[in-house]
């Protein structure tokens, strides 16, 4: 599957990478579902905060995220649809109605399955509405490497094993 090719203004509907990280299924749940952190690790999201209403990191609780490409810069607000410690976290961002470059709704999520004293953890997306249409090709040159997530996905779970594991072990 990894070697198909999208065509020029395609965007491939989701993706996922897994690596393995030393330490336990609740920490790195921890760590995925504060938000507030995902800047640290991320290519593009540079920082998040979470938005009044439901108990952050819960089912329902929106944030807003703030993103930054290039000389592009843009935020998106999501909200979380899994909220499974220890075993899976996603959010979706949601689509903005007066903005109609940004209809579109994708899910980002973890998942999380204990591996000895390790844990295997999958980052995954999944586009839920697509842009609105004849905008692809317009989006596919302005974002380029939003036709292919992936490889932005290994980046910010390797940045996600580097912070856990040069932690120090909590007993």
């Amino acid at each position: 599957m990894s070697g198909e090719k999208l065509s020029r203004f395609a965007f491939r509907p989701g993706g996922a990478a897994t690596i393995r990280i030393e330490a336990s299924a609740d920490e790195i749940y921890d760590h995925v579902a504060d938000v507030t952190r995902t800047g640290e690790r991320s290519l593009e999201c540079r920082a998040a905060e979470w938005l009044p209403g439901a108990t952050p990191g819960a089912v329902g609780s929106r944030f807003r995220g703030r993103n930054k490409s290039g000389l592009a810069r843009w935020s998106r607000k999501c909200e979380v649809v899994e909220a499974d410690r220890g075993v899976r976290f996603a959010f979706q961002t949601l689509p903005e109605p007066l903005d109609f470059l940004r209809r579109d709704s994708t899910i980002w999520g973890y998942t999380l399955v204990p591996d000895g004293t390790a844990t295997l953890v999958t980052h995954d997306y999944r586009i839920v509405k697509k842009a609105v249409p004849g905008l692809t090709p317009l989006l596919a040159v302005m974002f380029p490497h939003h036709r292919d997530m992936r490889p932005h996905l290994e980046h910010t779970l390797r940045a996600l094993k580097a912070e856990l594991e040069a932690a120090p072990a909590r007993v």
